[in-house]
This record gives structure tokens, C-alpha cells and sequence, in this order.
């Protein structure tokens, strides 16, 4: 398939759905995907009793990070949704605290329900190495570990530059930051950027304005905030922004007048609260078409290999910062 594709400059996802019958590609485009088919010497494998697991791909998710972190959610759906576009089935799998802990593989693996694997966000290095022993095609998803070089990531580390330079570019001379940064690299990476932001402007990095929302193991915390305020926040996720607002709002503090809030993740938070949240929107459709079609690609070519694919997002101007 990525053959066809190549030769005809279209997506993968149009030579699958014009081989497989499916709408989506014109009449046109269809018929000369199978006439470049018939050429290349495409010919459909026969079906095969092992022909419904070898469609099936397994999506695995930490608990804890699920629970610390509403984007692994927004990527599960598009990631399913792209899957099915290419006869393909996501079957989502949450990998409990005790089940990471004890190193006990997924029920999906140990069973055989599945030909690949995706690795939704973080695990421990010890989780991800028995994973890797089972030597099914995998892919990771929105973390990509020291010593690999197959995946599927945004640029937080740019995210965080971006979003951190909008709140400086708008006047405001002392930025806070909550998340916590030892809780997993997403957050790490969005802090190293914000940091890179402020010391490019000559700015002072105030270790009493890093707050942290959740505790080293994922579970949600208070909200413990200084007795000096910074001019503004930005926050690791749109949850997290919308539970500040309300916070501050409770001490008294007009929203964006007083405080401005930003935050990471253009989740559904964003939309449901007044003032309606100034974001840095990830590409969550284009990670999802991009790992759908990279594992797709490695099951019916293992010799492909899928490399590091970087999605960069934008900045979303809505009503919580203060223009200047």
C-alpha cells in the first residue's frame, strides 16, 4: 500500500479504502489506485483463521497517567476512528497501577487478541521492556523513550516556548506554571520550554510560581498557590486551568483583569467556562492518522520501520489573557 501511495502521491489511507471497497476516495482516484495495483502486482492476501486477531490493535493507556492527563483520552477516539478507516480495530486496554507495578502483561497480549500494539503516553521503562519481549509490532504514542526511534510525538518542549512567549508578547512581565514536572516527561518537556521562554527575554525563573496539580504518582492535589501572585498562569492541562479559574475567582480575582490563565491541550475544558480558555492546540487528528497508518504499515510490511514523527500545534486566542 505504501507503494501504490508513493507512486501516486496520495495517502495511504485512500489506497486502503479504494482496495477495500470503502467511500471516501472519488470513482476516479479509485480506479486508478487498483489500475496502479494490478501493475505493481498487488495481490489481497487470502483470509486465514488468524485474519481477525492480525487486525486487531491493541491500545494500551497507564491508569495513572489517564487520570493525570485528559489528552490520552483525545487521542484514544481519533486513533480508533483512523484504525477502522483502514479495516483495522482498536481495542483499548488501561494498564492498572498493580498490573504496571507487578509487571503483568495486558490481558490482550497474554491472550493473543492482537497483532500490534500502540503505547498510549508513559509507562515505566521496566513495563515497556516486557512489552517489547512479546515481539509484536508496537508503536508509541505521545512518549517517546531515551533509546527509541519509532513513535509518534508533539513538541512539547516548543509547545511550552510558544504558549509562554503569547503570555510575555501580551505584557505580562511574571508567568506561573502548574504542573508537575516530576510526574512525567510531557510535563518536563512543557516546563524546559517555558523556562528556554523566559531566560530569551532575561526573565527570572520563580521556583514559588511552579505548582504542582498532582502528586509524584498522578493523583490529583490541592492547589497550594503563593502568597505573591504572578501577572499570569499556564497550566499543564485545560482541567487543571478550569479548576484554577474557578479557584481564583473564589479569592476575588477578575479573570483576565487581575490573573491571565493559559493552558495546554484544546480539550473539551476549553469551551465550557467563562471566560473560554486561550490554549496550545496539539494536532490530536494528525498524531491519530499518522499512528494508525504507521502501525498498519508495520504489520503488513515488518521491515518497515517507522521512525520519529514530530506533530507541532498552535496557539488558540480565546478570552482568558489580557491582550495588550
Amino acid at each position: 500500500m505504501k507503494d501504490i501511495a508513493d507512486e501516486l502521491d496520495v495517502t495511504v489511507m485512500s489506497v486502503s479504502k479504494a482496495l477495500s471497497g470503502k467511500d471516501g476516495v472519488s470513482e476516479d482516484l479509485r480506479a486508478k489506485i487498483l489500475a496502479k495495483a494490478d501493475e505493481l502486482g498487488y495481490k489481497k492476501a487470502p483470509a486465514s483463521s488468524d485474519d481477525q486477531v492480525s487486525h486487531n490493535i491493541g491500545i494500551l493507556i497507564a491508569e495513572r497517567s489517564m487520570n493525570a492527563n485528559v489528552s490520552y483520552m483525545s487521542l484514544q477516539q481519533p486513533l480508533i476512528s483512523n484504525l477502522i478507516q483502514l479495516n483495522y480495530y482498536g481495542i483499548t486496554e488501561i494498564i492498572s497501577d498493580e498490573t504496571e507495578h507487578l509487571l503483568i502483561l495486558p490481558k490482550i497480549l497474554k491472550e493473543n487478541k492482537v497483532g500490534g500494539f500502540i503505547v498510549l503516553g508513559q509507562m515505566s521503562r521496566e513495563y515497556i521492556n516486557l512489552l517489547k519481549e512479546t515481539n509484536i509490532p508496537h508503536l508509541f504514542m505521545a512518549h517517546l523513550y531515551d533509546n527509541e526511534t519509532s513513535g509518534i510525538i508533539n513538541d512539547n518542549l516548543y509547545a511550552g516556548y510558544t504558549l509562554t512567549n503569547y503570555l510575555l508578547d501580551q505584557g505580562c512581565k511574571s508567568v506561573g506554571f502548574v504542573g508537575n514536572i516530576k510526574f512525567a516527561e510531557i510535563v518536563m518537556d512543557r516546563f524546559l520550554g517555558f523556562t528556554k521562554a523566559l531566560l530569551h527575554r532575561g526573565l527570572e525563573l520563580n521556583m514559588d510560581y511552579i505548582i504542582p496539580d498532582v502528586n509524584d504518582y498522578g493523583e490529583e492535589q490541592s492547589l497550594f498557590l503563593p502568597d505573591k501572585m504572578p501577572e499570569s498562569f499556564i497550566c499543564n492541562d485545560c482541567r487543571v486551568a478550569y479548576k484554577l479559574i474557578h479557584y481564583l475567582e473564589g479569592l476575588e480575582y477578575k479573570i483576565p483583569k487581575d490573573i491571565s490563565v493559559a493552558a495546554f491541550d484544546d480539550g473539551i475544558f476549553a469551551d465550557i467556562g467563562i471566560p473560554k480558555l486561550t490554549t496550545y492546540s496539539v494536532n490530536y487528528e494528525t498524531m491519530a492518522q499518522l499512528g494508525a497508518e504507521s502501525i498498519v504499515l508495520k504489520l503488513e510490511n515488518p521491515s518497515y520501520h517507522i521512525g520519529k514523527k514530530v506533530v507541532h500545534g498552535s496557539v488558540i486566542v480565546r478570552d482568558s489573557v489580557k491582550k495588550a
